[in-house]
């Protein structure tokens, strides 16, 4: 158990931390909660309704995060329609949650973000239909290059993040009287939030504690904060997150 006597920090949304904790509690942590986001549904479902209903026209279904699969699926069962067509997924994680749905993803890149999905793609797309479910707010790369490369592409939102006012207002209490060993993030909204809570304290706050980060895109957002990551797994997924931690510490206990 590498992480017995750690206290580790996750800022994961609350009804998405469970598989986060429990595997760092079985490695022998002890896991305080702060979330930093919170994912909720769109408020208006005209877009998505509209692409549903058309979706057998689509050449793809593109899926970048389990909460995309959540809200999509969700979404297609109570309109009362399924889904036929060839999927791509951005991760295990991803094409895992598909599974619940009795669906296969075609395409996983063998990098979990937006860059590896691209190389899966042909360069010559003018022909192509492709639909991208997603948070309202998120990295246009993907929808941007498949266009450049001539494709159609339909963006919908299908849920969004909003900040956890009580959670994080708790997270500078948290680090000030608890001595945290590592902290870690998931999402690039999540380091955000936490940079804009601590503000100027940011630096002072965590500046000294090891940061483990799920996947480049978080990393992206820890670096632009003014921040070091420690910790980074070579496959964006929970489980390997978890390794990477136990990794760090048990590296640095042999050898101190």
């Amino acid at each position: 158990m590498e992480l017995r006597g750690k206290t580790i920090l996750i800022t994961r949304a609350s009804t998405q931390s469970e598989e986060l904790r429990t595997a760092l509690e079985a490695a022998g942590a002890r896991v305080i909660e702060c979330p930093a986001i919170e994912i909720v549904p769109v408020e208006d479902w005209t877009e998505v309704d509209r692409a549903a209903s058309r979706l057998t026209t689509y050449n793809w279904l593109i899926l970048t995060s389990t909460n995309a699969v959540m809200h999509f699926m969700e979404r297609l069962r109570m309109l009362g329609l399924t889904c036929g067509v060839p999927i791509a997924a951005i991760g295990t994680g991803t094409a895992a949650r598909l599974a619940r749905w009795n669906l296969t993803a075609s395409r996983i890149p063998a990098d979990f973000r937006a860059e590896g999905l691209l190389d899966l793609f042909e360069q010559d797309l003018s022909d192509q239909r492709i639909l991208i479910p997603r948070a309202e707010t998120a990295r246009e790369i993907l929808p941007d290059e498949l266009r450049r490369r001539g494709a159609t592409v339909d963006v919908i939102a299908v849920y969004r993040t909003v900040k956890p006012l009580e959670a994080l207002a708790g997270v500078r209490e948290t680090l000030s009287r608890e001595k945290i060993d590592a902290v870690a993030f998931t999402s690039p909204s999540a380091v955000r939030n936490v940079a804009e809570v601590l503000g100027e304290d940011l630096a002072s706050s965590l500046g000294s504690i090891p940061i483990a980060v799920i996947g480049p895109v978080a990393r992206d957002a820890v670096e632009a904060a003014g921040l070091h990551v420690r910790i980074l797994p070579k496959r964006a997924t929970i489980q390997d997150l978890v390794e990477a931690i136990r990794s760090y510490f048990s590296s640095r206990t042999q050898y101190t």
